[in-house]
Formats: C-alpha cells, structure tokens, sequence
C-alpha cells in the first residue's frame, strides 16, 4: 500500500490594525514564503509582515525631497519597483511662496526594502505630477499614472529610459493601465464630461480607441484581462442611486454584458472598487459600502462572482463603532483573501485614521465581525462613445536620492478585540502573562525581554 501526503498551507484569517503611516494605494504584495511586502511604515516606506500579518521589518527612505509612497509591485521575489512623489527645484512662486515642482520617481529595491536604483521624471507638462498607480510588463518596462486629478501617463524601459509621456490638459484620472498579451494597452480613466472611460493603446502610447460608457458622471475602477479581446471592468454607474458594475468589453470596445450591484444604504462612491481572479477561475470583488443616509465609508464588501456577473456569495465585516474604506485586494495563493484600507474609531491614535489588512477564507468568512450582505444583481446596458484626447508629450531622466533608514515596529493590534483600549499583538515567544485571572484586587504582569513596545 502506497500512501501519498501533501503539505497544504492552512487558510488563516485575520483582521490586524496597524498603528502607522501608509502609502496611498496600500498595496499587498505576497512573496513566495508566503510573507507580505506592504506600503505600512513610518515615514515613506515598506514593510514585511509573515503570512499571519505579524510585523517583521520596516524600512523607511528618508529625505526632504521623497513624499508619500505611492505604490509597490513586485517583479521577482527579490526585484521589487515603487513610485513615489518627489520634490524639487522651484515651478513658480505665490507671493512669498515658492512651489517646487512634484515629479514622479521610480524606484527598484530588493524583498526587504534596500534601494538599488531610484530615478525622477520631469513631464514637459505642469507643476505637479503626483503618481498614483505604477504596472510592470512582462518585459520589465514600468508604466506609471497619476493620482487624483494629474491626469498624466508614462512608460519607461528596463533601464529606466523614457518610452512615451503624455499630460492631458483635461479634468480627469487614470484608475489602471494594464498590458494584454500583445503588447497593447488596456486604461481606464475618469473624465468630467465623459465619465468611466476606457481605451487601448499601443506599446508606443498611440490611441487605438477611446470610448466612454456611463457618461456623465460614472467611475471605472479596476480591470481583470481574460485574453486580448476580453476584458472585465469594474466601477460605478453615473446614475442615482449609484450601483456597481462589472461590465465585459470585447477588443474593440463594445459591451458584451454588464451587471449592476445594488446595496442596502448604497456604496461609498468616492472609495473604489478592486477586482481579482480566483484560484478556481472565479472573480472576488472589494469595495466599500456607505452609512445609512449618508455617502460616507462604512463597511469593507467582498463578493465572489462567476464569469457572467453573478454572485456566489457576499460578504461584510467591521464593529459597529468603527468606519472602514477599503484599497487593496490581493487573492492570496493559500486560496484566501487579503484586502488593505483605513479604519477610524474611538481611540486617540485613530482620529486620523489607521491602515488596517483583514484576511478571509475562501468562502469570504472572517475571523469576527463578519456577516452575509446580499446584494440585487441587475442587468445594465451601457452604450459606448468614441472621443479624442489631445496631450503635451515628453518627459526627461534625472537622478534621485534617498536614504534607507530603520525605524522602531510599528504596533499591531487585533482587530476583533479592539475596544477602547487596544492589545498589541505578541508572539508566542512573547506572549503576556496575567496572574491571578480572574483578578483578586492586584496582579503581576510578566513578558520576556525585549520588550517590543511601549
């Protein structure tokens, strides 16, 4: 008798709030150990976090002229790009006031956070220049985008030379640009006056199409690419009440189907929506549900779909007494998922806000606080809209600086337990011991040395 065993890596939820800075898309990356390359740090940076969100390391690059990470995308395990604001030189003055140009700089550092090459781009085109979002090609090239309404994109090569730049003159924002199998572009943009907004470009950056749907006010927001003519978009319609969609394009543009999401007290629509494919071929699908009579962020929303748009399940999690938005979604390769975002509460250290990452299982169930939040599903039917863009183009190369510094952990709390005190997370090698328990009036308090906080 033969008798064959296998290591299966074991699905584990959690939900961790971490008392620190983040970057402003709050990526999650996941390393082949199965440990977590994250935008948490104090001060621009990244940290690394075990499979179970546990801190590791921080690394911080420190300077007056590097401003918040914008994001991290991982190459190879040991190749990993960022982009981040930086500042330098003088645009303009306002009165007394001098305003230093904000260009976008890319950097390349190792798993734990060491900079090997660190470059800014200065656009032909405006003062500021923030980035948002970068994506890497198969051959290595790295395109970037701009965050809020810097409505610009760019390519570079492997070696960091500048491929295409365009700044557009108009009210708007890249949400992705992502690489089909051809070597074409797939972006999606917000515009004022033609709303979610998708187009395919070249690998030169000439437009092949440009089309809008969900004029004048709807919102794209993420992307999954089936093949080279197939896509599947996310965002929210233009329409009051707001619904989310997911809408499927074929190479040209044209609308194959799309489905609505309608939620009991609506969708915090100045939050967006992620999209990933499952382990089984499925899509999972994040976003942020709203208060109740208010458009303000509530509640993190997971939903498992199948290829047509159709809901398997849907999920919600958070305390009553705290409001979550969300930012990242990773399908983690233990069949899980991990979602990123910010969670206010009663605590003084939120009052800000603090970066949280919660992990369910395959089935969307958390460790705590999770319930089933249906959703009606309908059928919409977007037409599309073909119009032009008209851009200034150019970009040029300069070195950048930074140093990388270590800083102090940042502390971890759970989630489930946080009340109005919250409880550092501790590993079993320094768990607290409390005795006697139940309490008879005093108690002694022991842990092992170091002492990892305050």
């Amino acid at each position: 008798m033969i008798v064959w065993v296998s290591c299966v890596q074991a699905q584990q939820p959690f939900e961790n709030i971490y008392y620190s800075t983040s970057g402003y898309q709050m990526n999650l990356t996941e390393l082949n150990s199965g440990n977590l390359m994250t935008a948490f740090a104090w001060y621009p940076g990244v940290s690394l976090l075990d499979r179970d969100g546990n801190f590791i390391q921080s690394k911080c690059f420190y300077g007056d002229s590097v401003l918040t990470m914008g994001s991290i995308r991982k190459y190879s395990d040991n190749e990993v790009y960022f982009v981040t604001s930086y500042r330098k030189d003088s645009c303009t003055a306002m009165g007394s006031i001098t305003v230093p140009y904000t260009h976008p700089a890319i950097g390349r550092m190792d798993s734990l956070g060491n900079i090997l090459e660190f470059r800014h781009y200065a656009l032909n085109a405006a003062c500021g220049n923030s980035p948002g979002d970068l994506e890497l090609t198969s051959a290595k090239d790295i395109l970037v985008w701009g965050r809020d309404n810097r409505f610009f994109a760019f390519k570079v090569d492997s070696a960091g030379a500048p491929v295409w730049a365009k700044r557009f003159s108009n009210n708007g924002s890249f949400r992705f640009i992502k690489e089909l199998p051809g070597g074409d572009l797939l972006a999606g943009f917000d515009m004022d006056t033609a709303g979610a907004s998708v187009a395919r470009l070249d690998a030169f950056g000439n437009f092949i199409w440009c089309k809008s749907y969900m004029r004048p006010m709807g919102r794209v927001h993420d992307a999954v690419v089936e093949s080279d003519s197939s896509f599947i978009i996310t965002g929210y319609t233009g329409s009051t009440p707001y619904k989310l969609f997911m809408m499927k394009l074929d190479g040209g543009g044209e609308v194959q189907w799309c489905r609505g999401y309608d939620a009991i007290n609506g969708w915090s629509t100045l939050h967006r929506s992620r999209i990933e494919t499952t382990l089984d071929g499925n899509f999972v699908f994040l976003a942020t549900l709203a208060q109740a009579q208010y458009p303000y962020f509530f509640r993190p929303f997971l939903m498992k779909s199948d290829l047509n748009g159709d809901t398997l399940w849907t999920r919600s999690v958070g305390s009553d007494s705290y409001a979550y938005y969300t930012r990242d979604l990773l399908a983690s390769s233990d069949g899980g998922f991990l979602f990123s975002g910010i969670v206010w509460g009663n605590l003084p250290e939120m009052n800000t806000g603090l970066p949280y990452i919660f992990k369910a299982d395959s089935l969307g169930h958390f460790s705590c606080q999770d319930q089933a939040h249906p959703v009606q599903v309908l059928d919409l039917f977007p037409t599309d809209s073909s119009f032009v863009l008209t851009s200034v183009d150019g970009a040029t190369v300069h070195p950048a600086f930074v140093n990388d510094t270590l800083f102090d952990p940042i502390a971890v709390y759970d989630a489930c337990i946080v009340t109005s005190v919250p409880a550092p997370l501790q590993s079993k090698a320094r768990r607290v011991s409390i005795r006697p328990n139940p309490t008879t009036g005093s108690f002694t308090v022991e842990f092992t040395d170091p002492l990892a906080a305050d």
